[in-house]
């Protein structure tokens, strides 16, 4: 179950929570972890909190970058509370859901942040959405495992009555594939004059949340990398 699926904790500072997310995973039937820059992994702490799904910690892989452990995917989830003023695509719980169940020929990160400050805005320009969990008003901090635990759960319950969807299957484009393609065109920019030092920040930005909505497919990408290729080519005679 929930193959397709794996949950990403970043910059977690507590090995305790590694370990509790593993047995909230567990218990609903995830059981793909990638943990980035962990403070503190393997741990006898983790281990203790897992509670019989050690196992899951034993398999779990460790990147040192987001960009790295979000490479194979094809689409890149981001948990966050807060308001961004970047216009990444927002989806509610039961969107992000149905968007997962509906495609399970497609490779999904749930992404989570740091305990204490959640993903950065760098980490969600990485991500193709961004979710948040509704709380009450008078306190909107959920504790990094009992967050993991509502999203499997909210996965787990839908999954039991979902209808999969029957269109052709997307071949989207793997977040590798996409980096790829916008840091390419972001260097012809810089060699074309039209990306400079004043505007290089903005900009960057801007293009990455661009090419996130597009949902681009892997024959999209290489189409624009066939482009770009081509305008590199006449520049460069």
């Amino acid at each position: 179950m929930f193959s397709n699926v794996h949950i990403v904790l970043v910059n977690t500072s507590h090995p305790g929570n590694i370990g509790s997310t593993a047995r909230a995973m567990k218990t609903m039937g995830f059981k793909k972890l990638l943990l980035v820059n962990p403070k503190e992994f393997p741990s006898a702490k983790s281990d203790a909190l897992a509670v019989g799904c050690i196992d899951v910690l034993e398999k779990a892989k460790v990147f040192s970058s987001l960009d790295d452990a979000v490479a194979s995917a094809n689409v890149n989830i981001g948990l966050s509370v807060r308001t961004r003023k970047a216009s990444i695509p927002t989806l509610n719980v039961n969107e992000c859901i149905n968007h997962v169940l509906s495609n399970n020929n497609l490779k999904y990160n749930i992404i989570f942040g740091n305990e204490s400050s959640g993903l950065s805005n760098s980490d969600l320009l990485k991500c193709d959405y961004m979710v948040s969990i509704p709380t009450h008003k008078d306190y909107n901090s959920l504790n990094l495992s009992a967050a993991v635990q509502l999203i499997t759960y909210e996965f787990y319950k839908h999954s039991n009555t979902h209808i999969s969807n029957k269109k052709k299957p997307i071949v989207r484009a793997t977040a590798k594939e996409k980096n790829y393609f916008i840091e390419s065109l972001i260097a012809l920019m810089g060699q074309t004059k039209f990306m400079s030092v004043k505007n290089s920040k903005s900009l960057t930005k801007k293009i990455y949340i661009l090419f996130n909505k597009a949902n681009l497919e892997s024959d999209e990408v290489n189409m624009l990398l066939g482009m770009l290729n081509s305008i590199n080519k006449k520049l460069n005679k």
